[in-house]
């Protein structure tokens, strides 16, 4: 939108010594603001998805687990917005319907690694603190997460590579889809047991 009134502004000094005085110029066109609403009704829909998680995890672990998924999604986002920065990807429809595809499979890890906290802290084993239930939980899934997370990778990062027109306009889908499982990964082994830790020690 500042484009176009700038554009307007630059002819206006440019009239009389460039070009012709009686030179008018019109926006027939503003393909900035439908690309606005666009953005903003993916952002909305990127929220909801978002809330729609937490509410599941909500109804089957409890809100406390939902508050533990509930950080762990923002932080992978987060980081992932990161890559998309430092590829120098702008934030458009392709990106953030990447971002969007994203959180249906990043927050599969960050589910597993809670569940099993949960489950091995409701069986309880004495009177072990709910620290030695969540490196326990954590080693118990660590193999198969990496396992599961990886062979997404693999099914998705090639696509990054596809040459032709259409590769490059949809290089941000595997390259955003594949930073966020690997930073879902991290997140799911670091922050999600800490998150447990805090959250969980109270209800324990």
């Amino acid at each position: 939108i500042s484009v176009a009134h700038d554009v307007l502004k630059k002819v206006e000094t440019l009239k009389g010594r460039l070009i012709p005085a009686d030179v008018s110029v019109s926006i027939t066109r503003h393909y900035g603001e439908t690309a606005a609403e666009k953005s903003n009704e993916l952002l909305y829909h990127m929220g909801l998805a978002v809330i729609s998680v937490m509410i599941l995890i909500w109804l089957t672990l409890g809100w406390r687990e939902s508050g533990i998924v509930g950080v762990a999604i923002p932080s992978t986002l987060a980081l992932t917005l990161l890559v998309f920065y430092l590829e120098g990807f702008t934030l458009n429809r392709i990106t953030l319907f990447a971002l969007i595809f994203s959180i249906g499979i990043l927050v599969d890890d960050a589910i597993v690694v809670v569940e099993n906290i949960v489950r091995h802290t409701r069986m309880g084993h004495g009177d072990h603190p709910i620290e030695g239930h969540a490196i326990r939980a954590v080693d118990e899934v660590g193999n198969p997460t990496i396992l599961a997370t990886l062979t997404v990778v693999a099914a998705i990062l090639p696509m990054a590579f596809v040459g032709g027109l259409m590769g490059p306009y949809m290089r941000p889908i595997p390259v955003g889809a594949t930073a966020a499982m690997l930073f879902s990964l991290v997140v799911a082994f670091i922050v999600t047991p800490w998150a447990a830790i805090r959250l969980l020690k109270h209800g324990h």
